[in-house]
């Protein structure tokens, strides 16, 4: 199969789910303020679907990024706080603090930044240490999320000032929205255009060829690893500003299986390669799209679950046939 043809069987679904929703909710679903919702929403499984793709066609696996997230984004709300002066007592419980500039300019790199350490620590395991992506990644899962509670002894921390990657608009888009597009044009640049792009393509293709051209495989692997942790932390800040906290039980669970879902959805290979920003973002809208609908029909969320790993299946089962097809010895 042609990569345009895996690109065009989730688009030609995409509109059919979108087509199935306007006809049985046209009043909910088509309204604009939904489908702005949907797009806000997307916008943190979008951001961390474009760090997943590139691990992802480097044939590597991402199972922490849930549990970064809520790390990231636990990291960032305490920061925000203390550099606004807040004391202990005040976040623990959740009191209103104001924030100033310095403290949200602070905090929000803060969160970024330890999205970054927690990815690279992802790359060494995987890179230098040699173990499998899958375990490692659900080793640090464990790690992250505990980590996370640790911060504030479990409880949320509130920024409620902190509203603008929500609320705000540029030009009249939700400002969520725009990030999204502006990370995935980056990453689809990176992509399809630099060096870098193409040396994760060659990796995920063949690491011996890899090797033997000269790339520094464990150094590309690290940074991979690297990217997906910080835009895993920009995703936070994203999500943060929506619900005006950091919630350490709740943030991020979950996200990894729409995140996977979304880039497998959209024709990337788990078995390395393959893979595009475009069919990412359609995957990305797809399942956001299944969600929306399925949540407006009041459709289980138990249900709605189990559709998306589902989905998973599918794509996996999908890129396995067409391996045989290409080689049956494999």
């Amino acid at each position: 199969m042609s990569r345009y043809s895996r690109q065009l069987f989730p688009f030609c679904t995409l509109v059919l789910i979108f087509a199935l929703w306007s006809v049985l909710a046209p009043e909910h679903f088509l309204s604009v303020r939904n489908l702005l919702n949907i797009l806000r929403g997307a916008s943190v499984t979008g951001i961390a679907a474009v760090g997943m793709t590139f691990v992802v066609i480097i044939a590597g696996i991402d199972l922490s990024v849930g549990a970064m997230l809520s790390l990231c984004a636990i990291v960032s709300a305490v920061s925000m706080l203390v550099f606004s002066g807040a004391g202990l007592v005040a976040i623990e419980n959740g009191i209103y603090v104001p924030l100033n500039g310095w403290a949200i300019a602070a905090g929000t790199v803060l969160g970024v930044l330890t999205g970054g350490a927690a990815g690279f620590l992802n790359g060494e395991l995987i890179a230098r240490l040699k173990l499998m992506p899958f375990l490692a990644t659900l080793g640090t899962m464990v790690v992250f999320r505990s980590a996370s509670l640790l911060v504030n002894d479990g409880r949320p921390a509130v920024v409620s000032d902190y509203f603008w990657l929500d609320a705000g608009t540029v030009f009249g888009v939700p400002a969520a929205v725009v990030l999204f597009f502006g990370v995935l044009v980056v990453g689809g640049f990176l992509l399809q255009y630099t060096t870098f792009g193409r040396y994760v393509r060659a990796l995920g293709s063949s690491p011996l060829t890899a090797l033997h051209a000269g790339i520094d495989v464990t150094r590309l692997k690290v940074g991979v690893y690297t990217i997906c942790g910080i835009l895993v932390g920009v995703a936070a800040l994203v999500r943060m500003s929506r619900v005006g906290a950091a919630n350490p039980s709740s943030a991020g669970v979950g996200l990894e299986l729409d995140v996977i879902a979304a880039v497998l959805i959209g024709g990337a290979s788990p078995t390395g390669g393959r893979g595009t920003m475009v069919g990412t973002l359609i995957g990305v809208l797809f399942v956001a799209l299944l969600r929306n609908g399925m949540t407006l029909l009041d459709i289980s969320s138990y249900w709605q679950l189990m559709t998306v790993g589902l989905l998973v299946l599918a794509a996996l089962a999908q890129d396995r046939f067409e391996t045989l097809r290409i080689d049956p010895a494999k």
